[in-house]
């Protein structure tokens, strides 16, 4: 989902925003929308059901986009394990660009793991919610 992030989003031919960040389900399963600013004017709400397609270079919407929701603030943070062992902290997101579902997590572990171990994927997930956070369990990791 990082890699959204600054794409313009094209409405009819003409650019409507660019992209801010990425917005996920409560579940964590699914995009839920996208976070646009165009120049100075106040952040707009992409829905996920107006996004037509997702390209490398730009995204194309069916509709303007219009006022933020109350809770466009969520986002997935904290990742422990079964055991309840902390793990890290989800980093990134990958989309499936046909379906706009999460088919992984991308968790690190510190700055120092990251180093020398490199970071992870997460396809197997749960996610709890907790106002404008949710929190990742996933199943105990073999080193």
């Amino acid at each position: 989902m990082k890699r959204l992030i600054g794409l313009p989003v094209i409405l009819h031919g003409e650019q409507v925003g660019s992209i801010i960040r990425g917005v996920v389900s409560q579940d964590g399963r699914r995009l839920r929308g996208l976070v646009l600013r165009d120049g100075l004017r106040i952040s707009r709400w992409l829905d996920a059901d107006s996004i037509e397609m997702l390209g490398r270079l730009a995204v194309i919407s069916r509709q303007k986009p219009s006022r933020m929701p109350k809770n466009a603030a969520y986002r997935l943070f904290r990742v422990t394990d079964a055991d309840g062992l902390r793990v890290g902290v989800v980093t990134d997101v990958m989309l499936d660009e046909n379906t706009l579902r999460v088919t992984a997590l991308e968790i690190s572990s510190g700055p120092l793991d990251d180093l020398l171990n490199g970071r992870f994927f997460a396809t197997a997930f749960d996610v709890k919610s907790s106002g404008a956070t949710g929190h990742v369990t996933i199943p105990c990791r073999q080193n």
